[in-house]
């Protein structure tokens, strides 16, 4: 049921973007847009110390230290900082068994006390959904398509999840096929897409 409600929500907003473009002005409406179609009281649970929360939490830390300015991975190491996952998806057992602290996952101590049991921390995350949108036309987006595929990577050397890395265009980007490269040399655990739709002539084009 969650992989279904997951499918059906990133198609929902796949398609809802290309048919109008310009409902989205910025990233944070596509994650808002997202998290609406997968929020549902079906993923709620209840944590140990009889908190309830759902599944769906947006920017989620990172299970990892890191630098941004390099993205040189450096584990749970007091090197670099943690960031945080655009979207992420909860396994239901992880709340259960834990509490509210422990499953917000904002300090660190928690989250190295959960990785001594390596059979229990690999199965805390479900889905990871990290996402671009490329409004102009600056090279910067190429790195940053590039650099949330490695952060996914560096999140899988210590869970199992499933990965998505959506971008979204909603410009003639003169760097397409760039762009393109990038999203197709992927790591192969992870689903990247490309979702183009810009007003062109007073229509959109849609690839």
């Amino acid at each position: 049921d969650v992989d279904k409600k997951i499918s059906e929500s990133i198609n929902r907003l796949i398609n809802k973007f290309q048919k109008n473009p310009n409902i989205f002005f910025t990233e944070p409406d596509l994650h808002s847009y997202l998290y609406h179609n997968l929020y549902t009281t079906k993923m709620e649970s209840t944590t140990t110390d009889d908190k309830i929360t759902n599944s769906v939490h947006r920017e989620y830390p990172t299970n990892f230290r890191y630098s941004k300015k390099t993205m040189k991975e450096n584990g749970l190491r007091k090197i670099g900082k943690r960031g945080n996952s655009d979207l992420v998806i909860l396994n239901s057992d992880f709340i259960k068994t834990n509490s509210l602290r422990s499953v917000s996952s904002r300090h660190l101590p928690d989250v190295e006390k959960r990785s001594k049991t390596e059979s229990l921390y690999q199965k805390e995350v479900h889905s990871v959904i990290e996402m671009k949108y490329v409004t102009t036309n600056s090279k910067s987006y190429l790195d940053e398509v590039s650099n949330d595929n490695l952060k996914l990577c560096y999140g899988l050397k210590y869970q199992k999840f499933d990965a998505y890395n959506l971008v979204f265009c909603n410009v003639k980007y003169k760097r397409k096929s760039e762009l393109e490269c990038r999203v197709k040399n992927t790591d192969n655990r992870i689903t990247c897409m490309l979702i183009s739709a810009y007003y062109e002539n007073d229509k959109i084009t849609s690839e």
